[in-house]
């Protein structure tokens, strides 16, 4: 009997110790797994805080990104309009060298236009120099060579006669001869006259004077000297285009000037 109860006690007493061990394993056990746990949960939250970064950081990329698409949208949409541009600053400029090339042609044919027309005057200046001699003055006023003749040599002293005096008949002819050469070349004779009386006579007034004067020399040259008569006209100033006190008449020549203008208008044209 003691020894069934001593054995039962030694039961009861290894039961005690086993029980005791395994719950000391077991608390080493949950504390191990406590202290895994903790760890763990560290970690985990170690990597929920790097996810945050992380998807920060994605959002971050994600804005770059849509900001570096609407900027290469926006860069090729201005390439785009910078090529139209430049093409249209190009054809502009294309135009604008026409043009100027257009305006220098214009301009060379205006300048060669002048030098020809310059270069007639001079010729025709020239022609009646060395026709009129001493006998008249000649130049050139407002773009035509002018003969200016006292009136003393076409009618003598005489203010109110309109009949030629035969010693301006060597001077006409000379003037005539050029003319019948050159049957391109105009003329409008101008008389003039001093502001006279007229009374009992067949004059009426200074216009009749000085139209008559001018009516008289355009005949001798048209009958006597043979220049065809559509070359000439009849200017009569009577007594407000004297250019001082010796009354004259005067020649205006046309050497075509006509042409000359109608070129240079329709260059301008063009």
């Amino acid at each position: 009997m003691n020894k069934l109860y001593t054995l039962f006690i030694l039961l009861v007493v290894s039961f005690q110790t086993m029980n005791a061990q395994k719950k000391k394993d077991l608390l080493e056990e949950i504390n191990q797994l406590r202290q895994e746990l903790r760890v763990s949960q560290g970690q985990v939250s170690d990597y929920q805080r790097k996810e945050v970064a992380s998807q920060a950081q994605i959002a971050s990329l994600e804005k770059q990104v849509e900001d570096l698409r609407e900027s290469n949208t926006s860069l090729l949409s201005n390439m785009g309009s910078f090529t139209a541009l430049s093409k249209k600053k190009a054809e502009n400029l294309e135009s604008s060298l026409v043009s100027l090339q257009l305006k220098d042609k214009k301009i060379n044919a205006i300048n060669d236009a002048f030098s020809k027309n310059d270069s007639i005057k001079l010729a025709v200046l020239t022609k009646f120099k060395q026709a009129v001699g001493n006998d008249a003055a000649i130049g050139v006023q407002q773009g035509a060579v002018y003969i200016t003749i006292p009136n003393s040599l076409l009618f003598g002293d005489d203010d109110k006669n309109y009949s030629l005096q035969d010693k301006s008949k060597a001077l006409l002819s000379r003037i005539g001869t050029v003319l019948v050469a050159n049957p391109d070349l105009k003329i409008a004779v101008e008389g003039n006259s001093n502001a006279l009386k007229f009374e009992k006579t067949e004059l009426r007034s200074n216009w009749d004077l000085s139209s008559l004067q001018a009516a008289a020399v355009i005949q001798s040259l048209q009958e006597e000297f043979k220049v065809l008569p559509k070359q000439m006209e009849v200017l009569g100033k009577s007594e407000y285009a004297t250019e001082g006190i010796e009354t004259v008449t005067r020649i205006r020549v046309d050497p075509g000037f006509k042409d000359f203008y109608i070129q240079i208008k329709d260059n301008m044209k063009e």
